[in-house]
């Protein structure tokens, strides 16, 4: 029997993540983190809270390439809290293909979300647990970013950030991609819209792992990264711009997480997307052809923190660097901005 049909008998691991406020303090942030805190915690039963979510309107706040989001509201034993609940769109779309395919890729997509209900870190996007009334599928249960996503935290708060805010951003980031990496999980997707801030400023990753399970189980090429990633193109590694006859094609990995890392501190930095001066029909190309995002467009990004960027570019992937790399390149800087 496949998991995620409409049967509220699931049972997946799950632990909990508790938010830590933003500290003002450099000095509490350090590059060694200890084993227990980047390896897997012990798993537990992710609930279902059904009974306890209430839609907060009729319709979704926002959709992505991979799901559509819902503002509700959870009741708690400690009174009502807002969450978001995310509608894998795949389910909608008809795209895991007959039925004697789905029970197979219902599986596929059952593994990762006991991924993602395992991890555990201040700056991963904790699963609080699943609920059903979101049509025929299982939705999953996450808490709420009061600050929305980087990108338009960047809109709203850009003209007010000074460096040293910025740079206790990007630590965030990179604590989250080398928890991860150090677990063997790719994000996949690391763009803008996919890094959430909470009320309380902290940073965390979200949506990593579905773009490669988004191609696996989907009928439609797994070459086709530009069709999944569509809007998020302007984070996305050249590499995955592989040639559709690539046998096997070229898939996310540690590499183009760097890649998409080097853009995403391009836009804390300046507070503007990469290639914010192109339209969608000029940038597919541009991207694929391994055109970086030009230097002059962006002049409020100091040259050591360009060229620090632009090794996170580099085209032979195995030049970037790892993430203990830029991990400590970051916290090197943070520190410094703060002595």
């Amino acid at each position: 029997m496949p998991i995620l049909n409409a049967q509220p008998y699931l049972e997946l691991e799950h632990a909990t993540t508790s938010q830590t406020r933003v500290t003002n303090s450099a000095s509490q942030y350090s590059l060694v983190q200890r084993e227990s805190d980047l390896s897997y915690p012990a798993e537990v039963a992710l609930r279902d809270l059904t009974p306890l979510i209430t839609k907060v309107g009729n319709f979704p706040i926002a959709r992505g390439g991979f799901g559509e989001v819902w503002k509700c509201i959870h009741q708690t034993d400690h009174g009502p809290t807002n969450v978001a609940v995310k509608v894998l769109l795949i389910y909608a779309s008809g795209q895991l293909g007959d039925s004697e395919g789905m029970q197979k890729k219902t599986k596929r997509i059952q593994r990762e979300i006991r991924t993602c209900a395992r991890l555990e870190h201040r700056n991963i996007l904790p699963v609080f647990g699943y609920t059903y009334g979101f049509g025929l599928r299982m939705a999953i249960v996450y808490p709420w970013a009061g600050n929305g996503n980087l990108t338009t935290y960047l809109e709203r708060q850009d003209e007010t950030l000074p460096v040293f805010r910025r740079f206790q951003i990007l630590t965030d980031i990179t604590a989250g991609l080398q928890y991860l990496h150090v677990n063997n999980v790719i994000h996949g997707d690391l763009t803008g819209p996919n890094v959430l801030i909470y009320s309380d400023g902290t940073a965390c990753l979200a949506d990593f792992g579905l773009s490669i399970v988004y191609s696996e189980v989907t009928t439609t090429s797994a070459t086709s990264w530009t069709s999944s990633f569509h809007s998020n193109i302007r984070w996305l590694a050249p590499e995955l711009f592989g040639d559709p006859e690539d046998k096997p094609p070229v898939r996310p990995s540690k590499h183009s997480d760097i890649y998409s890392f080097g853009a995403i501190m391009l836009q804390v930095l300046s507070g503007k997307i990469p290639y914010y001066y192109l339209g969608e029909a000029a940038l597919i190309q541009r991207v694929a052809n391994g055109v970086k995002p030009l230097r002059a467009r962006y002049p409020s990004v100091s040259n050591r923190y360009w060229r620090f960027i632009l090794m996170c570019w580099e085209n032979a992937i195995e030049s970037r660097p790892l993430i203990e790399g830029v991990v400590q390149w970051i916290v090197d800087e943070f520190n410094s901005l703060g002595s």
